[in-house]
């Protein structure tokens, strides 16, 4: 696989997954009353379906980095770790605001 593209892939496609869910949660907990949000929760399933996605990549991809076996720089090791953690942080802020 390319080099460019491996990279879109493992770490920029999950960050925008992740900016995407944390926006969307923002959203929710700031601008819509608790009443409104129940009836969106379909659409923070599949939010989230998407960010334990992103969380599964992330994690191989940051495992493979721990153990030499892909190649790079250590931002993007750290970006890996990060989209983690995003996801994770967001569940539990929903889970502590309602």
């Amino acid at each position: 696989m390319k080099l460019q593209v491996r990279r879109v892939l493992l770490y920029y496609m999950p960050l925008v997954i992740n900016l995407a869910l944390a926006t969307y949660l923002v959203w929710q907990l700031g601008e819509v009353t608790p009443f409104e949000r129940d009836s969106r929760v379909f659409m923070f399933a599949v939010m989230y379906g998407l960010g334990g996605l992103v969380v599964a990549v992330s994690g191989v991809t940051a495992f493979l980095h721990a153990t030499d076996q892909i190649g790079g720089s250590r931002g993007y090791y750290a970006l890996a770790l990060f989209n983690m953690i995003i996801p994770t942080a967001s569940l539990l802020a929903l889970l502590y605001m309602t």
